[in-house]
């Protein structure tokens, strides 16, 4: 059976991200009504959040928040769409504060991994919708893998002279991509996620020479 989209909350990524119009852009009362739906989701996960909840959280009365989300499907979209948004916008401003690719993507991977492992929202889906959460980075992963796999290969395109053509960058993009997933819904025994500087080493040996040029440098 097909899980319905209010209870298969992270397959609305998969739709892309919708630029905001010029009445969201700039509405305090709408951004308060998704910083209360976050916590909420957060808090006891998506299914179990009413608008009820949502609006006793935000303070604010139910009809003000039916004027900007007629329903919850509308509310949990634009409330993930915002939170993959904010996430990436976060990890691009990491990545352009350095030069060398090399740190670029050291740096970026951690950033990655701790952030996504420590997000409350994501961890309490895992926890308490994972029938319908893991899928969708799994075997419905694709269209959130891609985009990702996309994201890289353009930075590694932009940041490197490289004989490869963008199909083969992104085709070792999507493998780095695949990893970071896995180490985020499947931490590992061996290496030490909890550790930045055994990160960025783990990044800097073993996916920098897949990712950069052949004299991409290592620690050894």
């Amino acid at each position: 059976m097909n899980a319905s989209p209010s209870s298969d909350p992270l397959s609305l990524l998969g739709m892309g991200m919708p630029e905001d119009d010029a009445d969201t852009a700039d509405d305090p009362v709408r951004e308060q009504i998704l910083d209360a739906a976050i916590a909420q989701f957060s808090s006891v996960g998506i299914a179990r959040s009413t608008m009820g909840d949502i609006t006793r959280r935000a303070g604010l009365a139910r009809m003000t928040l039916y004027r900007r989300f007629s329903t919850k499907q509308e509310l949990v979209e634009a409330a993930l769409m915002r939170e993959a948004a904010w996430f990436l916008e976060e990890l691009q401003r990491e990545v352009d504060t350095h030069d060398a690719l090399e740190v670029k993507l050291t740096e970026g991977f951690a950033f990655a991994i701790s952030r996504l492992r420590d997000h409350g929202l994501l961890n309490r889906l895992l926890e308490t919708e994972a029938e319908s959460t893991v899928p969708h980075f799994t075997v419905q992963g694709a269209p959130l893998i891609t985009a990702a796999a996309h994201f890289l290969a353009d930075l590694v395109s932009r940041s490197v002279h490289d004989s490869r053509s963008h199909e083969e960058i992104l085709v070792v993009s999507e493998v780095v991509v695949r990893l970071v997933v896995s180490f985020v819904l499947s931490p590992s025994l061996i290496i030490d996620l909890d550790d930045q500087d055994t990160v960025k080493s783990f990044a800097r040996n073993q996916l920098g020479p897949l990712l950069g040029p052949s004299e991409f440098p290592s620690d050894s």
